[in-house]
């Protein structure tokens, strides 16, 4: 009997922890978000994989950019202070950046839509470039 009571409590309270707790929410949608994006990339293994899989895709980064909205901060305190929260979203993102690199490497399947999509993540922007080198500036310099 007590067998089987201590998982339901446990699921109980995994339950009940997020639904009180909002980033826990965000961080299961994030989570969701980058594997599906990750399943998406995973279906191109040929130029004629690309249009089937976009739908996916749109959909996934939609997702992701739904998530934009959400305090940052907030997202990255308790990703950072929640046990078992930080691993499985490393453990995607590893998986997405091998996938990205794939892609890349096969040139976006010569799919402009594609490229289109996935230029904010993987193709290296101007701005962002000139934002990176001033962070590294102030770190070298910040005595």
């Amino acid at each position: 009997m007590f067998k089987m009571l201590v998982p339901i409590l446990m699921a109980g309270t995994a339950l009940y922890a997020a639904e009180t707790e909002p980033m826990a929410a965000v961080c299961d949608q994030l989570l969701a978000a980058l594997e599906q994006e990750t399943a998406s990339l995973t279906k191109m293994q040929a130029a004629d994989d690309v249009p089937a899989a976009l739908e996916e895709l749109r959909d996934s980064l939609q997702k992701l950019e739904a998530l934009m909205a959400v305090d940052a901060k907030e997202l990255w305190t308790y990703i950072d202070n929640t046990t078992g929260a930080k691993q499985p979203l490393v453990d995607e993102l590893e998986r997405l950046a091998l996938q990205f690199a794939r892609v890349q490497k096969a040139a976006f399947f010569n799919n402009a839509e594609l490229k289109s999509l996935l230029a904010p993540q993987v193709l290296e922007q101007p701005k962002t470039h000139r934002s990176k080198r001033e962070k590294l500036h102030e770190i070298d310099h910040d005595e």
